[in-house]
């Protein structure tokens, strides 16, 4: 096998989801930013306003609650939605705007960044 082939498969594996890089986390922020921090608030602490408007306490994603699931629940959260919390999709709420596979694998990645410490 060639040395550049074998960059390929690692580049590969990363990109796949197999292993978290810090670029993961980083492509996770950009995600979240654009998609999760409306309601979160931008460091996943939360929004007061968006608790307001929703008349929920949306879940604090440094908070033990948040942190304690396993990553497929949260995965699971981010895709189906639960109770008020809709699927989460950029842009327009139609099914063709669904995060991407990779993109979920990536905010999560980010999400563990935030636990408490």
């Amino acid at each position: 096998m060639k040395p550049a082939s074998v960059g390929v498969i690692v580049f590969g594996l990363v990109l796949s989801g197999q292993a978290y890089s810090a670029s993961d986390k980083e492509a996770g922020k950009t995600v979240f930013d654009k998609t999760c921090a409306q309601c979160h608030g931008p460091e996943g602490k939360g929004d007061l306003s968006a608790d307001k408007f929703y008349q929920v306490r949306i879940p604090r994603l440094n908070s033990e609650y948040v942190q304690g699931k396993s990553d497929q629940e949260l995965k699971e959260i981010i895709t189906k939605g639960k109770k008020k919390m809709t699927p989460v999709r950029p842009g327009q709420p139609t099914a063709e705007h669904k995060l991407k596979a990779e993109w979920v694998d990536d905010v999560i990645a980010y999400v563990r960044t935030l636990k408490k410490g």
